[in-house]
């Protein structure tokens, strides 16, 4: 039975294509083109009809009147006087251009002459059958190539017909293929391409050879959101990898409140930053922030010890390296992208209007016996509001802040490949202003990148070029505690157009009109930044031998930096009622002055690697050995005067030159840590580091994996007898996928287990020359009323401090199963870091600043989980669903000689506990009535029905210090993310969201508490404890001012610690690519619209407090959390 369905089959064939060497034409076209003509016999005959666009545009018009006539007669009168020929080949008629050496054949059978070089002609399709746009395809061993069209259509010109083709697609398993005059060639989609080239420290891997905890990020994944810096794109992209958006306002740094770490906090000096790395050479956070992600070719996340070793004593915090884009393909491109959008507050702070403040106050006064403040007769005026210019309704934050601010982005990049030299310009400019008024940014981005073959295989150059102008503006400077003390009681402009003075019902006490931050922010001053950043390299790649690689590399980087700030005198406000004038209060407005900082820094980096690697039949093996050399030179000056003739002056020189207006500035207002004081000074510091390090990677039948790293650095950050450390690594991996008794098992496409241990250091956190007695100049004390100039130290020292140091044990898996179409990545891993510095405890007459010591260590353990389904249903719908999970426990394991407990604020550092733990009282409701207060033990005098009710702890019926003890952590133990991706035909659509869970937030003050020093109270507080509703689990205690309310709210308990997990939805992207022959009409390759939104929906664990954004800080509220909406284009040449 089976042998007749094959034949009947073969016959079907076999008649089936005399068929199509059977048809005949009938055509009567005038003057008609070549494709039009073309496509009438695709249609009468059944054959398909392959040509490359560009070609049909140099083909003459066509004039044939025919009927019946065989296939090839009537294709050879259609190409008869054409520049252009045919071949028929598998039932497709292929357009190419007609040899120079050749004339019109009369006959298709006709061979054409046997060239030593060809033009390939070609079609790259998925799995379906659909084209793949943008394939590579590559002559093997050379650099020429060139790029698959929008329907997956290529053409390379001038190719040996002995040459292979390296066919690539990310996503898809390259293929190679010997060149012929026609290809159509099949790509299978593999979504975790073990052979991609993935970044690694000082070089690359393919990725089925990795033995490190790497993750990769494309340029897909960045791009396109409404962000002003790449950090805030990276969150919820890969598990391990930490991005915080705390809320922030427009300033002059790029990085804002944003907080990046990998694999948790561990270090109790310090932020955690990891290490950055773009092309090769070491990067701050902010030149991160501000890359261009049009201009990123790749990213790689290294996690673990063994990834990250390369870079030693900065990559305890692991390390991101980013490559951009080089030149490239086969001719030049232009990309033009842009996008403009709103951003608005995901959520804003709610005071009580002046009814319901009136009330609250009231009830404030009589829960101690007081007597109402406000008569029933002005509440009445505040509900009515006849006299508004006596009893308004003032809404502080409807009337300082916009409701939104404008953002936009324009990106022009362009490729322009060449024979010798390839070159890429990539331009940025972001402009974005504040939800506060008058306050924006500017930034301008400027890229270039050449690659030069100097000798062809042997030798290339190249040259990268960075440019970062970055302007920031303001007018006034807002006080967020002032705007939350503002009342709605108080008159914001009075109804003659002046500022407003009254306050209930009479003229304001001397500070409460000034508080006005609208008037601030028009009248009190004025600041702006001025940084720029040019960074100058050069890179050679000599390759003399097979398999051998030297590589050299210099950079030269210039950062300039200046900042100034004008606070103006002010004209006093008039009293509404008497239109005397209010005085103003010391020290606001009655002087003005100007601060200016300056700051310049070098940074020279020499460097040079060579790599060596030999396959020795089953065996590989590859060796890097390199040495860098890096300076960094930093100086900075103050300058500032006061009593200027107005306040339009800008420089100095117009300042009083009297010594009692030279101004002085408080620690850390200076760039360089530890120098401030009087103005007119200028400071430097300079620090070195010299480097020597090899990496030795093995793999045996491509199974069997080996890597050992090793890096000796030398930092003149300590001092010479200490300056030296060693940091070595190694990693295995064993792809079990590849073993025979895999085999058979179809559904596993791969299958890796891998492990890792190794050391990294930390220097970062040790100050410049921490091991001298650093000594102080300037004015410290006064005799007979005269400043007396002296030489003094302020701060210990430390001789033998060194790195902080990380020993890291890594355990993973790469997973990919059902012909790639679902991926799983899995590490869990121990993080010890040791030597943490830390300030140990020193007797109250020691004089200085006690001084950091390598004396505290800490152990973080975690697990990393990612998960990736690709898959398409039909032929047009694609789509990809995948999701990441972090769990991270931290643990102190030393603090200092004798592990006692240290306090920072509301936080513990308790050896046993967390990083991040608050320290406070357990609070268990609320006290239903006096006579649950008197049965409980013993708070507070002051307690009352109402009144937080704290657990004893310790049972001896006080409740005191004693019964103070973790109540929660400000450091999210879960981090999870999911993400999807869906296209059809020519629409696209992409969700990411992120969320955390196990995390508590603090919130006091002005933020939770009603009426602190003379505030108003958020409406959330009307959810209140009362007589009327003694509800022991009310959001809130009974309302109290905060002279009463001392017993709830000056300790730090559970009470006020906030849920901070939540679930947001980080961005939405909808697209659409118009049809190809659209575009083409208007002179374009491409054009895509969409629409994006940042942070457009969240959903908080907190119910009580509701009113701010979950990755908020800890505090008494701020700049709230943004979510932005932008439209935007992309188009092609």
């Amino acid at each position: 039975m089976k042998l007749t369905i094959l034949l009947l089959f073969i016959a079907f064939l076999h008649v089936n294509a005399g068929s199509f060497a059977q048809k005949n034409i009938t055509l009567n076209e005038k003057n008609a083109s070549l494709q039009k003509v073309l496509k009438a016999i695709k249609n009468q005959s059944g054959y398909n009809v392959f040509f490359i666009q560009s070609d049909l545009k140099k083909a003459n018009m066509v004039s044939i009147d025919i009927k019946d006539m065989p296939l090839t007669e009537a294709l050879n009168q259609c190409f008869k006087n054409q520049p252009l020929t045919y071949s028929i080949q598998a039932n497709t008629i292929v357009v190419k251009e007609r040899p120079a050496n050749t004339v019109p054949a009369n006959k298709p059978e006709q061979s054409a002459p046997v060239n030593r070089v060809i033009d390939v002609i070609g079609t790259i399709v998925d799995e379906i059958g659909k084209g793949i746009p943008g394939a590579s395809i590559k002559i093997k061993g050379k650099e020429q190539g060139t790029m698959s069209d929008e329907s997956g259509n290529f053409k390379l010109t001038g190719v040996a017909d002995d040459a292979i083709l390296v066919i690539s697609y990310l996503g898809y398993q390259t293929k190679e293929i010997k060149a012929s005059a026609t290809l159509k060639v099949t790509l299978m989609p593999q979504s975790n391409d073990l052979n991609e080239v993935v970044v690694v420290a000082y070089g690359t891997q393919k990725k089925s050879s990795l033995t490190g905890a790497i993750a990769t990020i494309t340029p897909k994944q960045l791009k396109e959101r409404p962000v002003t810096s790449i950090q805030n794109a990276l969150q919820g992209i890969s598990p391990g990898l930490t991005i915080l958006q705390r809320p922030g306002d427009v300033s002059a740094s790029a990085t804002g409140g944003t907080a990046v770490n990998i694999r948790g906090r561990s270090s109790l000096a310090g932020a955690g930053t990891p290490l950055y790395i773009i092309d090769g050479i070491p990067a701050s956070s902010q030149e991160f922030a501000t890359l261009n992600p049009n201009d990123i070719s790749g990213m790689s996340v290294l996690k673990d010890a063994s990834s990250a070793a390369l870079y030693g004593s900065r990559a305890a915090n692991g390390v991101i390296m980013v490559t951009t884009k080089r030149g490239g393909g086969e001719k030049a491109t232009i990309e033009f992208n842009a996008n403009y959008g709103w951003q608005s507050p995901t959520r804003i702070a709610k005071y009580l209007g002046s009814v319901d403040y009136t009330t609250l106050y009231n009830e404030a006064l009589t829960n101690v016996g007081r007597s109402p403040m406000y008569t029933p007769a002005q509440i009445e005026l505040y509900r009515n509001g006849s006299q508004p210019d006596l009893y308004p309704n003032t809404d502080w934050y409807k009337e300082v802040l916009r409701p939104s601010a404008p953002q936009g982005d324009v990106n022009l990049n362009i490729n322009a490949p060449g024979k010798i030299t390839s070159s890429y310009l990539g331009l940025n400019y972001l402009t974005q202003e504040s939800l506060i008024p008058n306050k924006d940014q500017n930034r301008f981005n400027a890229k270039l990148n050449t690659e030069t073959k100097v000798i062809e295989n042997i030798l290339k150059v190249g040259t990268n070029i960075s440019f970062i102008n970055q302007a920031f503006d303001r007018l006034g400077n807002l006080s967020w505690t002032e705007l939350n003390r503002s009342l709605p009681t108080t008159v914001f402009r009075q109804s003659n157009g002046q500022w407003g003075s009254i306050n209930n019902g009479t003229a304001a006490s001397s500070s409460l009109p000034y508080r006005n931050q609208a008037r601030m922010i028009a009248e009190s001053s004025k600041g702006s930044n001025r940084n720029n950043l040019l960074q100058t390299a050069a890179n050679a790649t000599l390759t003399p031998l097979k398999g051998l690689s030297i590589n050299g590399l210099v950079s030269l980087k210039f950062t300039n930096n200046n900042s100034t700030a004008f606070n103006n005198t002010m004209t006093p406000i008039n009293n509404f009622l008497t239109d005397n004038p209010i005085p103003l209060p010391a020290g606001q407005g009655t002087q003005n002055d100007l601060r200016e900082y300056w700051s310049k820094r070098k940074e020279l980096l020499v460097q040079g690697t060579a790599d060596y690697e030999r396959t020795f039949g089953k065996h590989y093996g590859k060796i890097t050995v390199g040495a860098s050399q890096e300076s960094n030179v930093l100086r900075s000056a103050f300058i500032g005067r006061r009593n200027f003739p107005n306040n339009d002056l800008s420089t100095i020189i117009n300042g009083s030159g009297n010594g009692e207006d030279i101004l002085s500035d408080n620690n850390n207002d200076d760039i360089i840590t530890g120098v401030y004081g009087l103005a007119n000074r200028t400071a430097a510091e300079e620090w070195a580091m010299r480097s020597m390090f090899g990496r030795f990677n093995y793999a045996f039948e491509d199974k069997y994996l080996l890597e050992v790293n090793a890096r000796i650095d030398y930092s003149s950050r300590f001092r010479e007898d200490v300056r030296r450390a060693f940091f070595p690594s190694f990693s295995a991996g064993w792809v079990v996928s590849k073993e025979n008794f895999m085999k058979n098992i179809a559904w596993v496409d791969n299958l890796k287990l891998r492990g890792s241990y190794g050391s990294l250091g930390n220097q970062d956190v040790v100050a410049v020359g921490n091991y001298f007695n650093r000594l102080n100049a300037g004015f410290q004390y006064s005799f007979e009323g005269t400043a007396q100039d002296g030489i003094w130290q302020a701060d210990g020292s430390w001789p033998t401090t060194t790195w902080e140091k990380v020993y890291m044990t890594d355990f993973g898996a790469d997973i990919t199963l059902f012909k790639g179409k679902l991926d799983i990545t899995a590490d869990y891993y121990i993080k010890d870091t040791k030597d943490l510095l830390l300030r140990n405890a020193a007797l109250a007459t020691y004089p200085l600043t006690v001084p950091f010591t390598n004396s505290a260590s800490t152990r973080n353990t975690g697990f990393e989980l990612a998960i990736t389904h690709n898959n398409r249903i039909g032929k047009d719908f694609t789509f990809s669903v995948g999701g990441n999970l972090s769990l991270i426990k931290s643990k102190i394991t030393k603090i200092g000689d004798n592990n006692n407990d240290r306090f920072d604020g509301q936080f513990i550092q308790r050896v046993g506990e967390s990083l991040g733990s608050f320290y406070g009282y357990i609070a268990d409701g609320l006290f239903v009535s006096n006579e649950e207060v008197a049965s409980h033990a013993f708070q507070d005098a002051r307690t009352r029905a109402g009144d937080i009710k704290y657990r004893d702890i310790n049972g001896d019926n006080v409740i005191n210090a004693a019964d103070r003890t973790i109540i929660g952590n400000d450091v999210p133990f879960v981090n999870y993310g999911f993400n999807l991706s869906a296209s059809y035909k020519g629409f696209d659509f992409n969700v990411l969201t992120y969320g955390v869970a196990k995390v508590k937030t603090f919130l006091g003050q002005e933020a939770s508490t009603p009426f602190f020093n003379g505030a108003n109270a958020k409406v959330q507080l009307l959810n209140r404890w009362t007589k009327e509703n003694p509800d022991p689990n009310a959001d809130f205690p009974r309302t109290l001012l905060t002279a009463d309310a001392g017993h709830n709210i000056n300790q730090l308990s559970s009470f006020y610690l906030f849920s901070g997990s939540y679930f947001r939805v980080r961005g939405i992207t909808l697209g659409y690519t118009l049809p190809q022959n659209a575009v083409k009409k208007i002179g374009l390759s491409k054009l895509r619209i969409y629409g994006t939104a940042n942070n457009p929906f969240t959903i908080m664990a907190d119910k009580r407090l509701g009113d701010y954004d979950p990755e908020s800080a800890s505090g008494r509220g701020g700049y709230p959390g943004i979510k932005t909406w932008s439209f935007g284009l992309s188009a092609g040449l």
